[in-house]
């Protein structure tokens, strides 16, 4: 007896090879399911780990600025003169960040408090109501010491007076200066106006924003990146009115606000200074000055100072997170900050 084969198109055989097709079709759509979930999954710890990593980084850089303004306190305790010997100046470098929760172990963080009355500070330029002829001369010597174009300091010195106000700088020269309301100073205040090309003086109302730091001069025509590293150690630009701080500046700043007194005097001056020599008071620089010609009332040169920059790096998987914080020390309490910037 003869075995009938079942034929290829019976219902049977084709009802296996649609659940064959669906079987594979089904653990192929799981297969891509189930990497995308992977994938999102991989994504998100990186996500979640970079941000992790940025806490850290924050939290580490608001750290450095505790421990600034501790540093501060505590030397202002100790004397109201700032010196660079003070326990302030000496920086934290390459230091490693203790882990948190048995993690980021690798974390390291580097902090460096620069005193910024030390350097010439630009916002002394227009005080009551009117430019300051001897610091726009003292600003055009300490340009020339650092190579660095009239044409450039001319522009610099205008846009920083164009982003002030008439009443915004009102009153301040009495408080530091103590005159200069008589004619022949608005006359000398007229022509300091004149050569840096503000011939009207200081402007009703701002008319431009407002410089904060030294990068933001980049905006004006002709200043280098080149010429702002240049200012950099020298220069500052601060909330107010500000006097220079013997027992920290450079040579080059000393030189250029003291009126016939060269680099070569100056740096003599300021090595028995580094070698523990401080200045002890205003009087005490004057006489070290050994210069009769001028009036001790003219140089407006100091020994403390209440404006401090503060420069923090943190370095951690690869990543370097950077900041700058300006702190005001009022020698009463713990120093308040004034600004603060950071990027990676």
């Amino acid at each position: 007896m003869m075995t009938t084969m079942p034929r290829a198109d019976a219902p049977e055989t084709r009802q296996h090879g649609m659940a064959v097709i669906s079987a594979l079709l089904l653990v192929a759509v799981i297969t891509v399911i189930a990497a995308g979930i992977a994938q999102r999954e991989s994504t998100f710890i990186r996500m979640a780990q970079s941000d992790q990593t940025q806490a850290r980084a924050r939290w580490a850089l608001q750290g450095t600025l505790h421990w600034a303004q501790a540093v501060l306190r505590e030397d202002a305790r100790r004397s109201p003169v700032t010196r660079l010997d003070g326990q302030w100046s000496r920086p934290l470098v390459d230091q490693p960040l203790p882990p948190a929760g048995g993690r980021g172990g690798d974390t390291r963080y580097s902090v460096q408090i620069t005193d910024e009355q030390g350097k010439f500070n630009l916002r002394n330029l227009a005080q009551n109501g009117a430019i300051v002829p001897a610091e726009v001369e003292a600003f055009a010597r300490l340009c020339a010491l650092l190579g660095i174009q009239a044409g450039q300091a001319d522009r610099i010195m205008q846009r920083v007076v164009a982003s002030l106000s008439e009443e915004g700088v009102r009153g301040r020269a009495r408080q530091a200066a103590g005159r200069g309301d008589d004619d022949e100073s608005r006359q000398a205040a007229a022509r300091a106006a004149q050569r840096i090309g503000l011939p009207d003086g200081i402007p009703a109302t701002p008319r431009a924003p407002q410089i904060r730091a030294l990068d933001d001069l980049l905006a004006v025509p002709g200043v280098t990146p080149e010429v702002v590293a240049r200012l950099r150690p020298y220069a500052t630009i601060l909330p107010g009115y500000t006097w220079i701080n013997a027992n920290t500046a450079p040579p080059e700043v000393i030189a250029a606000w003291v009126p016939g007194f060269s680099l070569e005097r100056a740096a003599a001056l300021l090595k028995e200074r580094d070698r523990g020599v401080w200045f002890v008071s205003r009087g005490d620089f004057y006489n070290r000055l050994r210069r009769p010609d001028l009036s001790e009332f003219d140089i407006r040169i100091g020994i403390e100072s209440r404006w401090f920059l503060v420069s923090s790096v943190v370095a951690q998987q690869g990543a370097i997170v950077v900041q700058q914080a300006l702190l005001h020390d009022d020698k009463k309490s713990m120093p308040r900050l004034v600004w603060q910037r950071t990027g990676a």
